[in-house]
């Protein structure tokens, strides 16, 4: 009787790390693929913000990735699907790099407020995400009209959220009740379209420190209840 549980029990330990090691390998496939992606999104950035997108090819991207040329079209499907997931990708490193930190679970207008200052300073830099988010914002009304969703999906949740932190001031008794929270969020975002595209184009023309505070100081002036 001994005997036989002796047996069984090597049987279960190592059918336990049989599921064990096999699920260390799923994962592990789970972190080569994410980070296989990352590369060909940042590799994607570099070559749409000095090339746009026209002439990044795919197998560029690769080259540049120093991944397979087949591995951009087994991840993303096409060009077109890899620049999509571009668009996702840099504005989601965005908000987890820059404006997360920076809120630190704020609310209402003190949350508005450092949300620009936040966008503007990020203006100078990473300065080939932001040069590719412009390139991709532009050319969707231009050569890459399929970029068009994405794009107004994009503006949007950016206006949905600056609605959100109008509203929540309204409530918490910070912003002007008289104001309408959707067309002032239109207004925000415009605003910083604008810049964006200057700092872009012309970035010695601007005292991005200095914007940053009147844009800051002159929202705060219009809406403070």
């Amino acid at each position: 009787m001994g005997g036989g549980d002796r047996g069984v029990v090597p049987a279960l330990t190592e059918g336990t790390g049989a599921r064990n090691r096999r699920a260390r390998t799923r994962r592990t496939q789970a972190e080569r693929r994410a980070a296989s992606e990352g590369r060909l999104l940042e590799a994607a950035a570099t070559l749409v913000a000095t090339r746009g997108t026209a002439r990044a090819s795919l197998t560029d991207i690769a080259a540049t990735a120093g991944c397979s040329r087949g591995l951009p079209t087994y991840l993303f499907g096409s060009k077109e699907g890899l620049l999509l997931a571009l668009a996702d990708y840099l504005v989601e490193r965005f908000r987890t790099r820059l404006f997360e930190p920076a809120l630190e679970q704020r609310q209402g207008l003190p949350a508005l407020l450092i949300w620009l200052r936040v966008y503007v300073h990020g203006l100078r830099g990473p300065e080939l995400q932001v040069r590719a988010a412009c390139v991709l914002l532009g050319e969707a009304l231009g050569s890459e009209p399929a970029f068009l969703p994405a794009i107004n999906r994009l503006h949007r949740n950016v206006r949905a959220m600056v609605e959100h932190y109008l509203r929540e001031g309204i409530e918490r008794g910070e912003v002007r009740c008289d104001i309408d929270p959707q067309a002032h969020a239109a207004l925000l975002i415009g605003t910083l379209r604008g810049v964006s595209l200057l700092a872009v184009t012309d970035p010695d023309s601007l005292d991005l420190d200095a914007l940053a505070a009147e844009l800051v100081s002159a929202t705060e002036r219009s809406l403070r209840a």
